[in-house]
């Protein structure tokens, strides 16, 4: 197996300009290229949680999206019909999640994991269950599955020489605003004029030693500014703060989605100044922006936003490896399709989740058991192939499903909603209690139902990504049009 993450590092060639201290590009192999296109597989949740472990600062990236991922952390369990679904709602993972396992530095730093019920004789029935949460409770008897087992797969063999999404017989050249190609004199030449470069001398080549915090550095600054490399080579450079994202319309691409299904917000406004002051909403509508962090990035980009989100180094990102050619540079079709259309894996979507988010349904799983020194032991794998071990016995063993008639929060379950889209249990005093917090007096306000279908969805989704006042941004703005 790969080094874990924290202690990975290589090292980049960089060219820079001297005198204003920005990168012009990088001269990459497959490591940097492989760390770098593996972002795409992220889910949302992903992202937040490994942008944490960056250093406090005053520039926050994704707008009200972390607020969404700390409501969550801090939900009380009294609005969950199960335990371990808080766990499931903040842990989304992709079918690419064991081909990362091979990148020489993999920044999703969580280790897999699988879980049977303590008692084996639960998975040496029909009907056995596993779980990657160690707080889910067996279908059988009750007991907490928190056995972990192992998952042996021959497919799975470690790959730490070779390229892994690309190809190490080629070297790539990484431009400050993500757009990665082959390397070739023309190439460099063609990018050193388009950026009205005509000396040599005022160019400088180093090197930059690559590890984690470097790879987390890169990630918050392509959410940030449109100089990515810039942000992680020289992060107290001027020329970062004239190459903020600009916050842009998103054109979003049509498509037709299975779900009709129509979520309802009450949302309470300020009369005299048609201020958006707070929302109530039931346990759909939060589930469905819940259902936000398990998008993965490049789901986000190529499938709703039709490669055109709030990011532009990321949407460079994106098109780079959906430029380059499969056998040459990427190594399998099914490898490029990891990368522009991840999917989910070990999961059941809400009913609440109106996205068309596509979701790899898990191959045939037995649960090997046998007994040795007296004690039973257990391993996961796709091949019912007996060993000739004492008490030995496979199982069909497949994954648990914890909502409850199709979702993770109770269906009682009531909550109120500020503009940057921290969320909390409604109570008796919550709008008395958020009128006096923003002085308002309570004579001026007023109640609009909305109604939010796929549509208004993604303007919510697009805002949380990009805004501190989201619901202002999104559906305070329809019901402004609509009036109008």
């Amino acid at each position: 197996m790969a080094p874990k993450a924290s202690q990975s590092r290589f090292s980049l060639k960089v060219m820079v300009h001297k005198e204003e201290k920005r990168v012009i590009f990088a001269e990459a192999g497959s490591n940097f290229v492989d760390t770098l296109f593996s972002i795409m597989t992220l889910p949302m949740a992903t992202i937040v949680r490994l942008l944490r472990k960056c250093p406090d600062e005053k520039l926050k990236p994704i707008g009200s999206l972390n607020n969404i991922y700390q409501s969550l952390l801090d939900l009380s369990m009294n609005s969950m019909p199960a335990e371990e679904n808080k766990w499931m709602l903040l842990n989304p993972r992709t079918s690419s999640y064991d081909i990362c396992r091979k990148l020489k530095l993999n920044i999703n730093d969580q280790e897999p994991k699988l879980f049977i019920c303590k008692d084996i004789d639960c998975s040496r029935r029909s009907g056995a269950r596993f779980s990657i949460c160690n707080l889910a409770k067996c279908d059988f008897c009750c007991m907490m599955m928190d056995r972990e087992i192992k998952y042996e797969d021959s497919t799975l063999e470690d790959n730490c020489d070779g390229g892994v999404f690309v190809s190490d017989l080629v070297s790539y050249i990484v431009t400050d605003d993500l757009r990665v190609m082959p390397n070739s004199p023309g190439s460099i030449i063609k990018l050193i004029c388009e950026l009205g470069i005509t000396a040599a001398s005022c160019l400088d080549e180093m090197a930059f030693d690559i590890g984690f915090d470097q790879i987390l550095t890169l990630v918050k600054g392509a959410l940030l500014f449109k100089c990515p490399l810039t942000y992680m080579v020289f992060p107290s450079s001027p020329v970062i703060q004239t190459l903020v994202n600009p916050r842009h319309e998103t054109s979003f691409k049509p498509f037709k989605s299975k779900s009709s299904k129509r979520l309802k917000l009450k949302v309470t406004m300020q009369k005299s100044t048609s201020k958006f002051l707070f929302a109530e909403a039931d346990c759909d509508f939060v589930e469905f922006l819940f259902g936000f962090l398990e998008i993965p990035l490049g789901h986000m980009i190529g499938q709703l936003m039709n490669g055109v989100s709030p990011f532009e180094s990321l949407n460079n990102l994106f098109q780079s490896i959906s430029n380059m050619s499969v056998g040459e540079n990427i190594n399998s079709h099914t490898l490029k399709d990891m990368l522009l259309q991840p999917q989910l894996v070990h999961r059941n979507l809400s009913v609440n989740q109106i996205f068309p988010l596509s979701v790899l349904r898990d191959t045939t799983n037995y649960c090997h058991s046998y007994l040795r020194l007296g004690t039973f032991s257990a391993y996961m794998t796709r091949f019912a192939k007996r060993e000739g071990l004492e008490k030995e016995m496979f199982c069909c063993c497949n994954f648990k499903d914890s909502r409850v008639g199709g979702r993770y929060l109770k269906t009682s379950a009531k909550f109120i909603l500020t503009d940057d889209i921290v969320i909390t249990p409604l109570t008796s005093f919550s709008s008395i209690t958020l009128l006096g917090k923003l002085k308002v007096p309570f004579d001026d306000f007023e109640e609009v139902k909305v109604s939010i279908g796929i549509d208004e969805g993604l303007e919510i989704f697009d805002a949380a990504l990009k805004s501190v006042s989201a619901l202002t941004d999104s559906i305070l703005k329809k019901i402004k049009e609509t009036e109008n």
